[in-house]
C-alpha cells in the first residue's frame, strides 16, 4: 500500500506597523491683493510633546516653490512653541503654505498671512 503524500506550502506574512504618524497642515491658495509683497507662514504646538517638522514650504501657482527669505523653524517643534516661515511673493499670482509634521495634526496649528511691503497683514488663512 502507498501513501499520497501532498507537499503543502504555508506563507506566513508578517505586517510591520509604526505608531507614528505624519500630517500635512496647509493654507491657500490665496491672494492678498496687488498690494501683496510677503507670505508667512505660522505653525504652533499645542500639544505637551515636540514634534518634527519633515517639511516646510510656500508655493506659488502653478506649483512654483519659492524659496524662504525667512525660517525659524528647526528640525523640531517643542510643546508650546511656535515658528514661522516667509518668502517674498510677486503681487500677481496667489500663495500656498504647506508643513509636514511627523505626529497627528490634532495639537497642530497655523496661518498663512499675505503681508505688503510696509509688513501690514492684508488677509489671512488658517492651515487645515
Amino acid at each position: 500500500m502507498f501513501k499520497k503524500c501532498i507537499p503543502v506550502l504555508s506563507l506566513i506574512f508578517t505586517v510591520f506597523c509604526s505608531n507614528s504618524e505624519a500630517a500635512i497642515l496647509a493654507a491657500g491658495a490665496g491672494y492678498g491683493g496687488p498690494t501683496q509683497a510677503a507670505a508667512v507662514c505660522y505653525l504652533y504646538n499645542a500639544g505637551p510633546t515636540t514634534i518634527a517638522i519633515t517639511a516646510s514650504s510656500i508655493v506659488r501657482e502653478p506649483n512654483i516653490s519659492l524659496p524662504l527669505s525667512f525660517s525659524s523653524c528647526g528640525a523640531n517643534l517643542a510643546a508650546g512653541s511656535s515658528c514661522g516661515i516667509a518668502s517674498n511673493i510677486v503681487n500677481t499670482h496667489a500663495h500656498s503654505c504647506r508643513f509636514v509634521v511627523s505626529t497627528s495634526a490634532a495639537n497642530v496649528r497655523g496661518s498663512l498671512e499675505f503681508r505688503n511691503s510696509s509688513g501690514t497683514v492684508l488677509s489671512n488663512i488658517p492651515l487645515k
